[in-house]
C-alpha cells in the first residue's frame, strides 16, 4: 500500500511539473535496445578493487536477446553479470513507478534523471535512478540501490553504435559491506586480507567494446557450454 501512495505521488509530481510522460521515453529506451536481435564484440575488461589483485583481461562477448551471453577468453575474467551485458530493460521488465526527477548535463549531453521504483518486493533492486539522454534515448548513466549488494553505479559512454543503444565503454563502480564477492564475481585472483578482514568492499570495473558485429544470427545452441564450435562463421 505504502508503493501505491508513493506512485501516486510521483506521478502528480511529474504531471505538475510540466515535465513529458517518463513511461514514454522509457519505452524509447526498450525499443532502441531491442533493436539489436544478437551481437558480437571485442573487449578489454580492467579490475580495480581494494580487495583483489586482478590482470586486465581480453575476451571476446556474444550476446542474444533477451539475455543469452557467452565470453570466451584465452585468460579469465572477474566481472559482475551486470558488467557482461548490463542493459536498463533489466530494471524495466516487471511493474514499476516512473517519474521525472530533473534535468541535467552530463558531459555535454541533455539528460532527464528518471527514478524508477519497482512495485514488486521480489525484485532485487529497491531504487534505480537512470539519467536518459533527451535526444538519443541512450542511458548516459545508472545508479541501483539493490537489497543485497549496496550501490551499484554504471557509466555508459557511445560512439558509433549509439544508433544500436551499445556502448563504447562501461565503467561499473560498486561498494558493498558484506565481506562476500559481489554476485556473479569469477576467475582467479589474489585476495587482499587486509582490506577483507576491514569490511571495505569498493571497486571499479571498466570495459571497453570495439568490432560490433550486429545482428549476425546467433543461434540458441551456441549460447551452450558443450558447444564448441563458431557459430559465428
Amino acid at each position: 500500500m505504502k508503493k501505491i501512495f508513493i506512485s501516486i505521488a510521483l506521478t502528480l509530481l511529474t504531471i505538475s511539473a510540466g515535465l513529458p510522460d517518463p513511461d514514454e521515453i522509457l519505452e524509447n529506451v526498450k525499443s532502441k535496445i531491442n533493436g539489436v536481435n544478437d551481437y558480437k564484440v571485442e573487449a578489454v575488461i580492467k579490475v580495480d578493487v581494494n580487495f583483489l589483485r586482478v590482470p586486465e583481461t581480453q575476451a571476446t562477448i556474444f550476446f542474444k536477446q533477451p539475455d543469452k551471453i557467452k565470453l570466451e577468453s584465452d585468460g579469465f575474467a572477474l566481472l559482475p553479470k551486470e558488467g557482461l551485458n548490463f542493459s536498463p530493460a533489466k530494471l524495466l521488465k516487471d511493474d514499476y513507478t516512473a517519474v521525472i526527477a530533473k534535468e541535467e548535463i552530463i558531459d555535454g549531453n541533455d539528460v532527464y534523471l528518471i527514478k524508477i521504483i519497482p512495485l514488486s518486493d521480489t525484485r532485487e533492486f529497491v531504487l534505480a535512478n537512470l539519467w536518459i539522454d533527451k535526444n538519443e534515448y541512450v542511458v548516459h548513466k545508472i545508479e541501483t540501490t539493490t537489497k543485497k549488494s549496496g550501490t551499484v553505479t554504471i557509466e555508459l559512454s557511445y560512439k558509433d553504435q549509439i544508433k544500436y543503444a551499445l556502448p563504447s565503454e562501461l565503467k561499473l563502480s560498486f561498494k558493498v559491506e558484506q565481506m562476500n564477492l559481489p554476485p556473479g564475481m569469477t576467475g582467479e585472483y589474489q585476495q587482499n586480507q587486509e582490506t577483507q578482514k576491514s569490511g571495505k568492499m569498493t571497486g571499479k570495473v571498466i570495459v571497453e567494446y570495439k568490432d560490433y558485429q550486429t545482428n549476425i544470427g546467433l543461434s540458441d545452441e551456441f549460447f551452450n557450454e558443450s558447444v564448441k564450435e563458431d557459430k559465428t562463421k
